[in-house]
């Protein structure tokens, strides 16, 4: 029967032996000592290996989570995150798009997972997992600015105290390439031919638009203002600038709002425009105290105060274009038609950028240019001409009954409505010369 040896065995004779390599002799209960020279061979592959175990896992390892200021699971996260977005007065409609890729995370990861604990790895599963379930690139791509852009949920987590600050987890994962870009510029929004736009405008289809819509799509067609731009006008809007009759694109008055910085502008209002009486349109607009231009627009409106717009010229494209090349068209191919015909004529490319309020990313505009004056924009510099070029051959005799008559009815009603402290604000400057 062999002897069992227990630890206390070994620590003696170890004692007794010295500090060497030893084998246990389970005949007799004894430790015995190896050759010398595979011990001394033995002690270098073990510091060798012990010097590589020393380094390496200290180097490969993760350091440990910055401490953050408070957890908070995702839900709860999202709705504070939303609170603020909605706090800088942003859309109902936009709120529900930004706060989508959130929920969705919720769903994947569990929605009692606390943000801080969200990893690289996890966000890249993430974004598989949508990609798997069909989503495209630019709409990845989108979702993940919302995740991740200036104003994103985990950017707000950061400055918040609910992440630690440095690495952003949803950022850089989804590469939006430019041939990507030029395949979805594709199936964007369709110009409007020459063609289209008279049938659009004849005065037989154009009767069938409800007096307010008839005058957006005229501003549309002759500005290239977004649908948003023009819902959300008002009369202090349409001014003298250096008199030339404009209208001012801006985000001052109460719940207008701007696409981008450079969307702030001045538009010329074209000669058509005058001889179909817009100027004497918001004129009887301002004789009954109303201050809308339109004023079916609603501030609240959850698409915005242009959605009305977009759905009644959608509308009523629809029953115009059967016979019209496949293409994807709505409000904003006025916006396209505008632009591509003010190209077509001359016009340079930093007055048009200038007049659908875009933005020339380059040293050069953005600092050494200047605006051009309101005469400019509408004739021209030297050889370059400006927005009054644009001619579509509309037959405006028979249009203008269409217009006058709306305008005759708001004369015939005179509800008086006093102006916002905002607006009176603003007209005290328009009344200055503010431009």
């Amino acid at each position: 029967m062999e002897k069992k040896i227990s630890v206390a065995d070994v620590v003696a004779s170890v004692a007794k032996n010295g500090a060497q390599r030893y084998e246990i002799d389970m005949r007799n209960g004894t430790l015995r000592a190896t050759d010398a020279a595979d011990h001394a061979r033995a002690m270098e592959a073990l510091e060798a290996i012990g010097r590589f175990e020393r380094a390496t896992p200290r180097a490969a390892m993760a350091e440990p989570p910055a401490p953050v200021a408070e957890a908070i699971t995702i839900v709860n996260a999202r709705d504070a995150w939303l609170k603020s977005l909605s706090a800088a007065s942003t859309l109902p409609k936009t709120l529900t798009i930004k706060a989508a890729p959130v929920t969705a995370l919720a769903d994947f990861l569990g929605p009692d997972r606390h943000v801080h604990t969200i990893t690289r790895p996890d966000m890249a599963r993430f974004y598989q997992h949508l990609r798997d379930g069909g989503i495209s690139t630019p709409t990845l791509f989108n979702k993940q600015s919302y995740l991740a852009g200036t104003d994103g949920f985990f950017t707000w987590a950061q400055a918040s105290g609910y992440y630690p600050a440095g690495d952003n987890p949803a950022a850089k994962h989804i590469r939006y390439s430019a041939s990507e870009k030029r395949k979805r510029k594709k199936l964007g929004f369709q110009a409007f031919t020459l063609d289209q736009v008279r049938q659009l405008y004849a005065p037989e289809n154009f009767a069938r638009l409800s007096p307010g819509t008839r005058w957006a799509a005229l501003v549309g067609l002759y500005t290239g203002a977004r649908a948003s731009e023009v819902g959300q006008l008002l009369t202090l809007d349409v001014l003298q600038v250096d008199g030339v009759s404009c209208v001012r694109i801006c985000d001052e008055g109460e719940h207008q709002k701007l696409k981008t910085e450079a969307s702030n502008r001045v538009v010329p209002v074209h000669p058509d425009l005058i001889a179909l009486g817009f100027l004497d349109y918001v004129d009887s607009l301002r004789g009954r105290g109303d201050w809308r231009v339109f004023p079916q627009a609603m501030a609240a409106a959850k698409n915005g105060q242009g959605g009305w717009i977009s759905k009644a010229f959608g509308y009523y494209l629809g029953n115009l274009s059967g016979g019209w090349p496949k293409a994807k068209r709505g409000f904003h191919s006025l916006r396209k038609t505008v632009i591509q015909q003010l190209q077509g004529a001359g016009v340079a490319s930093e007055m048009r950028a200038q007049l659908a309020g875009h933005d020339l990313d380059d040293e050069h505009h953005s600092t050494y240019s200047r605006d051009f004056t309101a005469a400019e924009k509408l004739d021209g510099v030297g050889n370059s001409p400006g927005l009054s070029v644009l001619a579509y051959g509309l037959d405006l005799d028979a249009l203008r009954p269409l217009l006058t008559a709306s305008i005759s009815r708001r004369r015939a009603k005179v509800p008086v409505r006093k102006p916002s402290a905002s607006a009176a604000n603003r007209k005290r400057s328009a009344m200055s010369g503010d431009k």
